[in-house]
């Protein structure tokens, strides 16, 4: 059973569009509708004049006149640059919240824009209309109420001008609140007419994957490069400070070594900020591949057995670049688990495809007991370019296993 409370809580949720400032803020939107809507309706009384002589200046108000414009506001509609003051007058006046779409010349954009221009200025000169009637014959009655006279035109209309002092204020609010109703609904509306469209949503999520790829790949690059980099480090420092005293020279080659190492890193490190600061391609220094394998084995801190059989340049510049990396992550991964830095790479270069095989000693397996950030990466690289990657261990040994195919779409993209 409702409560005084529940009535008075209705009602005052029933009256709040007369005091609420969106209401006269929407109110404000189809007064520029009707604006919109006047030259149109100019131009049709002046044809409808010319047809009918005796109308006289009935035609800027008549029915007819109003729906034969429509037609001409809609074609008009597409031709003329609202389109980005139509989205800011619908976030002012009405309050809507929408995203602009990414392409603002597109047809799609342009005809939802042309609909929502069109719904503008009909629904604003309908309403503009009613409020130039409304509020005057409102404040009419209300002063008939007050003073009446016996020979007032209403009272042969049937009008009860004696309860004017009533009849003004209800017209009033039953005209705020068809304002109200009427911004509210163009309020829901404004997104799907001029905010993104599918289209502009499905654009918007290609770029993000496109975005995320891109984030993803320097986060690879990064740990690969920079990671083993450091691994070399330490490894030869290491080396370097336990022989000092007893063999100088070697610790002064390991310490060389250290340095090459540091600026090749450094090197590569600039190349992917690079990247992040959307630097010019020709700024940035070129990335390593198959053709640096050598250079590879001797900074690695490995002592690494090369074999290559097979056309290296068989492969495009992404197969090839991809191909170093998984070898490079390989060999980085004896250094941080093997218990020798020892180990045998095997690449053969066929018709089809580039095998890779990388074994090393006693490999340690990682203390979590599963692939680290190294291995996911070679199986991500290997697997954007349709190849695989696979790792065992077999009697006392730790192999990698990769292949990667020479005829990738992707890979001719590159080499083209």
């Amino acid at each position: 059973m409702p409560t005084i409370r529940d009535w008075h809580n209705g009602l005052m949720r029933m009256l709040a569009p007369l005091w609420s400032r969106a209401t006269y803020r929407g109110w404000i939107w189809l007064i520029l509708g009707g604006a919109l809507m006047m030259p149109y309706m100019m131009v049709g009384a002046l044809v409808h004049n010319w047809m009918y002589p005796e109308s006289g200046l009935d035609g800027i108000t008549h029915p007819g006149v109003y729906l034969a414009v429509l037609p001409l506001v809609a074609a008009s509609s597409l031709l003329l640059p609202d389109r980005e003051v139509e989205r800011t007058a619908a976030r002012r006046l009405l309050g809507s919240e929408f995203d602009s779409p990414l392409d603002d010349e597109s047809w799609n954009s342009r005809w939802r824009t042309g609909c929502w221009f069109t719904l503008h200025a009909a629904i604003g000169g309908l309403l503009s209309g009613v409020t130039l009637a409304m509020v005057p014959f409102a404040f009419y009655l209300m002063y008939r109420g007050v003073f009446p006279v016996e020979d007032d035109p209403l009272l042969a209309l049937g009008w009860p001008v004696g309860w004017g002092l009533l009849l003004g204020p209800l017209l009033t609010a039953v005209l705020i609140g068809l304002v109200a109703a009427t911004a509210a609904g163009m309020r829901r509306l404004a997104p799907r007419l001029l905010g993104q469209g599918a289209a502009d949503r499905l654009s918007a999520t290609r770029a993000e994957a496109a975005r995320l790829a891109a984030r993803n790949r320097i986060a690879r690059e990064l740990h690969d490069s920079v990671g083993h980099a450091l691994s070399v480090v330490v490894v030869q420092s290491d080396a370097a400070a336990r022989v000092i005293d007893a063999d100088p020279a070697f610790a002064a080659r390991a310490m060389a070594a250290v340095g090459e190492t540091a600026r090749d890193a450094l090197a590569e490190l600039d190349a992917v900020i690079g990247a992040l600061r959307e630097d010019r391609e020709a700024d940035r220094v070129p990335q390593r591949d198959l053709t640096d394998l050598e250079a590879l084995a001797a900074e690695s801190g490995v002592a690494v057995d090369l074999e290559v059989s097979g056309e290296r340049s068989a492969l495009g510049r992404l197969a090839s670049r991809e191909t170093y990396r998984i070898v490079q992550e390989a060999l980085t991964n004896v250094l941080r688990h093997a218990d020798e830095a020892r180990a045998t790479v095997r690449i053969d270069i066929g018709e089809r495809d580039a095998r890779i095989v990388v074994t090393s000693p006693a490999a340690r397996p990682t203390r979590s007991g599963r692939n680290g950030r190294g291995l996911i990466g070679m199986n991500e690289r290997a697997a954007v370019l349709g190849g695989t990657v696979q790792t065992s261990r077999e009697d006392g040994r730790w192999i990698v296993r990769a292949a990667v195919p020479l005829e990738t779409t992707t890979g001719k993209a590159d080499n083209d």
